[in-house]
């Protein structure tokens, strides 16, 4: 019970976004169905009401055996679990397979969903499944089409294979073919069949080609977001990133420790050595403090040219001055093996976020009273 409330939680979030790979994905394909079938729940109740003139016993067949197809996704989904690997075939399937009853005993009615299971695949990254989906969808067409002639709607076209216009067909009003279809395994599969499929090898690669600029879109501006969040020189995070970090910071009275870095002697080092030993000091003071990152939710920033900041959710002073500790300790071989002058003085302060501003401010005048010290 408890893991159909989870799975059903995940589902009905309006946030459905997940970083595990196809979860999201399988979430909304879940969400396809189920909006498909409250869809046809409604047509049957239209028809029922007499609104829709379906045959009531082609009808309800196909519903019947819809409803059926779904309680068996949804427990299948249930057990699998929306993380599993085969998830995404399960949901295709299901769809495919309720696509492929609606059209049997609808017929003509339905022609325009059998490609849907081929939409769904396109969610997904992979090109095993849009395969699979592409087949499918096939299979679908030739049974939905055979099912459909024999125990579904009647499709007038069918029965009495019309391949030309009104005009030739009539004469004074009355229609002139009265011989049904002679050879119907041959005929569907020619003029039905084979047209319907060709459609769906259209549409596959049109939903290929779209889904594959669609991503290649998505990641150039993930690219250009990460570009814009990051350091080249030292990789942390940019300054850009710790303003929006700031702004978004939820809830406002959790606890927060902030710790500021200011590398020392590093106009020293630009006059001494040059320049690019300059860069090669920020480098190193940026792998230490990257190296001292004790938790995932713990992120470094570069503040400035020479200055950085660690800020640390539910940080405490013990945790601060842990954190500065093991800083001191990965700075030692660094310090030993160099043939520059590798320092930084360092400063923390612990508060809310609420007050991030304010801890920034104070971890920056407890970094400088360090420098001072240094210099003495």
């Amino acid at each position: 019970m408890s893991t159909c409330k989870a799975l059903l939680s995940k589902i009905i979030n309006k946030n459905a976004f997940y970083e595990q790979e196809d979860v999201t994905q399988n979430i909304f394909a879940f969400r396809v169905v189920g909006i498909c079938i409250l869809f046809y729940s409604f047509v049957m109740i239209l028809n029922c009401l007499h609104i829709f003139i379906v045959d009531q016993t082609i009808f309800t067949r196909g519903y019947v055996a819809a409803c059926v197809l779904v309680l068996i996704y949804g427990l299948l989904l249930v057990k699998m679990g929306l993380e599993h690997p085969f998830t995404k075939y399960l949901s295709v399937t299901a769809i495919g397979l309720i696509v492929m009853v609606a059209s049997a005993s609808l017929t003509y009615h339905m022609i325009i969903i059998m490609i849907i299971p081929i939409i769904i695949a396109s969610m997904y990254t992979s090109k095993r499944l849009s395969v699979y989906a592409f087949i499918f969808t096939v299979g679908e067409i030739t049974i939905s089409t055979y099912v459909g002639y024999y125990f579904g709607v009647c499709d007038a076209n069918m029965a009495l294979l019309t391949v030309t216009s009104l005009d030739h067909l009539q004469k004074d009003g009355v229609f002139l073919l009265n011989k049904v279809n002679e050879n119907p395994m041959v005929t569907l599969a020619l003029y039905y069949v084979m047209p319907r499929s060709l459609m769906a090898v259209a549409f596959y690669y049109v939903s290929n080609s779209v889904n594959s600029i669609v991503r290649k879109s998505i990641e150039n501006a993930m690219r250009m977001v990460q570009a814009a969040s990051m350091d080249d020189m030292t990789g942390l995070y940019s300054k850009n990133k710790l303003l929006e970090t700031v702004e978004h910071m939820e809830p406002k009275e959790r606890p927060v420790a902030v710790i500021y870095w200011d590398v020392n002697q590093l106009k020293y080092v630009n006059d001494t050595f040059g320049h690019l030993y300059g860069d090669q000091l920020i480098a190193k003071i940026a792998g230490s403090i990257r190296a001292a990152v004790t938790s995932e939710e713990t992120n470094a920033y570069r503040y400035g040219g020479d200055e950085f900041l660690m800020i640390i959710p539910d940080g405490t002073q013990e945790i601060a001055e842990d954190v500065i500790e093991k800083w001191r300790q990965v700075m030692k071989p660094i310090q030993k093996n160099s043939e520059i002058p590798v320092s930084a003085s360092v400063g923390y302060a612990v508060g809310k976020y609420e007050n991030i501003m304010e801890l920034i401010e104070i971890a920056d005048q407890r970094m400088y009273k360090d420098k001072q010290i240094r210099r003495q």
